[in-house]
């Protein structure tokens, strides 16, 4: 989506005022070749004396044209380039999108939005899916640790669906996924501080029908064991969705890695 063409919908949008709707108009008038001298002068006629004193105004004006080019649930290497450049001619730095509470709620409700729309189709995060939340997170440069946060808000509610959640291609600690099956009420065997290698009857059960009572690798129905998906030693817990069946043999080649 062009920079000018999509500053042109936005002024015609009659969402911008005063001096954002004059740096609205510079950007559709010259694009990519906008310049900070050219704001600083629309600046100097307010009074204002620098960016910084701007900041507010230059985040928002920036969302307007993030929110454009999310309409197709897509973000082009030509709109990357075009928020880079926003970025860069405002002087918006890492932070700058969740430091005020109304831009930082309005950030959640973009990614969560966007992290929805991805389950919609399968309840499964592809390589395409994956690809677009990296170019989200350095859109708004926010940390590993703010996007993984609200990935896993919308990814727990996937799992709520019914979804695998070693498909939400995210992070969940079993202190999360236990937090979040006691919110809702899942009846699964919930980890504590004293955490125990015991499965429940009641998972074994459910992990037998489910696998069909035959080994999910090979098929083979004799000599089963039940197997934690993620091993208990790198905090695997002990319900029906990290448990397997696995013949012996194949339990043995897998010692202890994931899967």
């Amino acid at each position: 989506m062009q920079l000018q063409k999509t500053f042109s919908y936005i002024i015609s949008s009659s969402i911008l005022k005063d001096i954002s709707l004059d740096v609205g108009e510079v950007i559709a008038k010259k694009g990519l070749k906008a310049s900070r001298k050219d704001c600083l002068d629309i600046l100097n006629i307010y009074g204002i004396s620098s960016l910084e004193d701007f900041k507010d105004k230059s985040v928002k004006l920036t969302l307007f044209y993030i929110v454009a080019a999310l309409k197709d649930n897509l973000i082009t290497e030509e709109e990357i380039k075009n928020i880079r450049f926003l970025k860069l001619l405002f002087n918006i730095e890492e932070g700058d999108f969740t430091k005020e509470k109304h831009f930082a709620n309005e950030v959640s409700k973009i990614i969560r939005t966007q992290i929805y729309l991805m389950h919609q189709d399968d309840d499964r995060i592809d390589t395409q899916e994956a690809l677009h939340k990296v170019n989200l997170q350095e859109v708004f440069g926010l940390s590993y640790d703010e996007f993984l946060f609200l990935n896993n808000q919308e990814a727990l509610d996937a799992i709520d669906r019914g979804s695998d959640w070693l498909e939400m291609d995210t992070y969940i600690t079993v202190n999360e996924y236990s937090q979040w099956a006691k919110k809702n009420n899942t009846g699964e065997d919930f980890e504590t501080e004293t955490r125990s290698r015991h499965i429940s009857e009641d998972v074994k059960d459910s992990v037998w029908n489910r696998d069909g009572g035959e080994c999910v690798q090979c098929g083979n129905n004799e000599n089963l064991e039940f197997d934690h998906i993620i091993p208990f030693s790198e905090g695997g817990a002990n319900t029906k969705r990290n448990v397997q069946l696995l013949c012996q043999r194949c339990n043995r080649s897998k010692s202890n890695k994931i899967g």
